[in-house]
């Protein structure tokens, strides 16, 4: 029994859904972590300068911020800035998780292409019988409240999902950057993979098993792009026919994250001409201005889930 479909939706997911979760509402309107700045040569002087505009871009600040420690690490008296930069990296945490929490309080738009798409989702779960196999993963890379969402669309229905990075309200949110050995050894507990939360996901297998693969509001960019890079490369190598001719769909904002979401690709080293004609892509906008565009793609990839 294969997965046929595999649905990953990233903090885009959340925006598209109505959430207020973005790094550039982090940055502007909670202040709470801003009150520890400092004028010295620390993390939150470091994060505040480079004023990230998306949550991979935050999380790469940390990254890039570990390896400037490396080239330019702290003198033997000063030791006890290692400890506070640990700290501030524990309160950036924690005031992320509260702005979750409040962000995703906003009523959910039940006309947006994140909602359509949950209920999608959990009509073929209703559909579903239980003595079959349910044909559709469904994981977050967000840390918001999915599941009371889903409870909403249908209290009788149990769809559950993989929260890839954890939940705020189980208060096991993993939060940082990838694997890198030329991050010193007293950083590396910003690395994602040394949280006490993180756990093993078959996001990568189950998606080289299913026949359709969608990706909602992931950018793919610094830090999630190494996740999916094996499958990319997989995907599109005509030399493993079994790998190839999946429906590789990118439902996105609009025709600039379109170009953002290819660029990044593009950095990882994915041949995209091989992606495109080893597999059928499209992309979806999700934007006011331009979703007519692509609407009548949205509702057959709607219809196909939900048979």
């Amino acid at each position: 029994m294969n997965t046929e479909t595999v649905i990953v939706i990233g903090n885009g997911f959340d925006l598209d859904l109505g959430w207020d979760t973005s790094y550039k509402s982090f940055y502007i309107k909670h202040d709470g972590w801003k009150m520890h700045r400092r004028d010295e040569d620390d993390l939150f002087q470091y994060v505040i300068k480079q004023v990230p505009g998306n949550w991979f871009d935050f999380e790469r600040t940390l990254h890039e911020y570990a390896l400037h420690r490396s080239e330019n690490p702290f003198s033997k008296d000063d030791t006890d800035k290692f400890d506070r930069d640990i700290q501030d990296y524990n309160t950036f945490k924690d005031q992320l998780a509260c702005f979750i929490t409040e962000g995703s309080k906003y009523p959910v738009k039940k006309d947006s292409h994140a909602y359509r798409l949950l209920e999608a989702y959990v009509r073929a779960k209703r559909n579903t019988t239980a003595t079959h196999f349910f044909p559709i993963r469904l994981f977050s890379y967000n840390y918001t409240p999915l599941l009371q969402v889903l409870l909403d669309i249908d209290p009788s229905v149990k769809a559950g999902y993989t929260p890839v990075h954890g939940m705020v309200e189980r208060n096991n949110i993993i939060f940082g950057f990838h694997d890198d050995s030329n991050v010193p050894k007293e950083y590396r507990s910003l690395q994602k993979s040394m949280d006490e939360n993180y756990q093993s996901s078959d996001i990568v297998t189950e998606s080289l098993q299913a026949k359709t693969i969608i990706f909602f509001g992931l950018s793919l960019g610094y830090i999630d792009g190494v996740y999916f890079k094996n499958l990319f490369e997989q995907i599109s190598n005509l030399a493993n026919p079994q790998m190839i001719n999946k429906r590789v769909v990118f439902i996105t904002k609009d025709t600039e994250s379109e170009i953002n979401i290819k660029s990044n690709l593009l950095d990882a080293k994915i041949n995209l001409q091989l992606l495109f004609n080893s597999n059928r892509v499209d992309f979806i906008y999700t934007d006011d201005s331009q979703k007519n565009k692509t609407e009548t793609i949205f509702e057959g990839l709607l219809n196909s889930i939900s048979k």
